[in-house]
């Protein structure tokens, strides 16, 4: 077997290869996991709970713009103007 070999006692060793989680038992497994998950970049597991702050966010930012472009507008309208630049918008979360 490549990357293996047996000890003096005849027990097999697996030797590491990068990425390879080398751990006996469900939780080391999972503490191994979740350490070299935490190395690697930083992912956001659920976006979709920050969702609500974030659109409130974009929308303050945006609202001066649409009063400025399209004035005399009821609220309403620009909250409907921002929502579809939401949909299409790099700061929401659904569209990583």
């Amino acid at each position: 077997m490549i990357g293996n070999s047996i000890d003096d006692n005849g027990r097999l060793n697996a030797s590491l290869v990068p990425g390879e989680i080398n751990a006996s038992g469900i939780d080391s497994a999972l503490a191994s996991m979740k350490l070299s998950s935490s190395s690697s970049a930083v992912v956001d597991d659920h976006p979709e709970k920050r969702m609500k702050a974030l659109h409130k966010a974009f929308e303050q930012k945006m609202m001066p713009q649409m009063k400025e472009e399209y004035p005399g507008l009821k609220r309403s309208q620009y909250l409907e103007k921002i929502f579809i630049l939401w949909k299409k918008s790099p700061e929401n979360p659904m569209n990583w």
